[in-house]
């Protein structure tokens, strides 16, 4: 009997400790992440010889969408976090949907990166200021993109 008392006071000591460290990691990856993301250099969008870069259909559709949910909430009586899902949804829309290459593809990545920010900045608290920053970011869309 104490030899199975002991063997369960191994086991849990053991899965306390691995427990601990997995605790431990997880707040080390944040750490890094955030220096990464803060050490991040973005690289702006640029047209294509002075014209809009050809952009395929879902992607623009998806821009769509994210400027008429954007159109239609309201900070004063809107579901900040049902804003905030559409949008994180529609923006994966965009990656999974996406057909373009080459140049064209690289800007916009150029242009979703930043945009990709701006949509998680709002789920540390929507405001005013970043409703009107994600709503014109959204539109400066149609000056790179068709």
């Amino acid at each position: 009997m104490k030899t199975i008392t002991r063997l369960f006071l191994i086991l849990l000591i053991t899965g306390f400790y691995s427990c601990k460290q997995s605790e431990h990691q997880i707040v080390i990856e944040e750490e890094i992440t955030k220096e990464q993301e803060t050490d991040f250099q973005l690289t702006a969008v640029s047209l294509n010889e002075g014209q809009l870069w050809e952009a395929n259909t879902e992607t623009t559709q998806g821009i769509k969408n994210m400027q008429q949910l954007m159109a239609d909430f309201s900070i004063d009586s809107g579901n900040s976090e049902e804003l905030i899902v559409h949008l994180k949804d529609e923006f994966a829309l965009i990656f999974k949907k996406c057909t373009m290459t080459g140049e064209a593809h690289e800007q916009l990545h150029n242009y979703l990166i930043p945009l990709k920010f701006k949509i998680e900045s709002l789920s540390e608290g929507v405001t005013v200021e970043k409703t009107v920053d994600v709503k014109t970011y959204l539109d400066d869309y149609f000056n790179y993109f068709q």
